[in-house]
């Protein structure tokens, strides 16, 4: 399975310390102390920080998030358990308890396709509002930038199939209200007004059902996992 770690060799003497001690088999309280020595590490020091634009794409590519808030939690079992359960590489488990042990983030979050199997799941850890890249694994890994371009090829897709919905309805309405107010004219007993609004509403019904069960956000993510596999 291919795996993608993202931590940056660190640079400065302090955070390179901090890595050997954390790379050898000193015992943890070790690595604390050096914490406490040269105080609060930011994650930027370790992990790239995700951009907003960045954060549109793995929303649009990965869009189901499950997020682990450490404060709520009394131990990292449950979220070993949710990498166990996403088949993660022992190195992407040894890199979470890596950043756990030195409390580098608030939260952890783990995002996984919408539908399907939870393919090429993304770790990221999150501080002060914004979100580090940790681990990509999986068995179709594609480049960050064939990513961005495949998101944006089914936005322009969704916002096609919604305009595309938008007229089909618009124009089933009209069509269903031309023959309400038809059928109210040539036939005399039968009431225009209530007819016309059977008609208007049959024909909105007609046409905004598919769209109903065939949204633009599904278009969207059919175009997308063709390109999961």
């Amino acid at each position: 399975m291919e795996t993608v770690l993202y931590r940056k060799r660190a640079e400065n003497v302090e955070t390179e310390a901090l890595h050997a001690r954390s790379a050898s088999d000193e015992p943890i309280a070790g690595v604390y102390s050096t914490v406490h020595e040269t105080g609060p590490l930011s994650p930027e020091l370790f992990y790239p920080i995700v951009t907003a634009q960045e954060m549109v794409t793995w929303m649009h590519w990965l869009p189901t998030a499950i997020v682990f808030d450490r404060a709520q939690l009394q131990s990292p079992l449950e979220v070993l358990s949710t990498l166990k359960r996403l088949q993660a590489p022992s190195e992407v488990v040894q890199e979470f308890q890596w950043a756990w042990k030195l409390d580098l983030f608030e939260e952890y979050e783990v995002r996984t396709p919408v539908r399907r199997d939870p393919r090429d799941p993304l770790l990221l850890g999150r501080m002060g509002g914004h979100s580090y890249r940790m681990a990509l694994w999986g068995e179709s890994l594609l480049p960050l930038e064939r990513i961005r371009a495949l998101v944006e090829q089914s936005l322009a897709i969704r916002a096609r199939a919604a305009r595309g919905h938008l007229w089909c309805t618009a124009g089933g309405t009209l069509l269903g209200l031309a023959v309400g107010v038809w059928l109210g004219q040539v036939t005399p007993e039968s009431q225009p007004v209530a007819t016309s609004l059977l008609f208007t509403g049959l024909g909105f019904f007609l046409t905004w059902f598919p769209t109903f069960m065939y949204t633009p956000e599904n278009r969207q993510h059919d175009f997308l996992d063709r390109y999961r596999c």
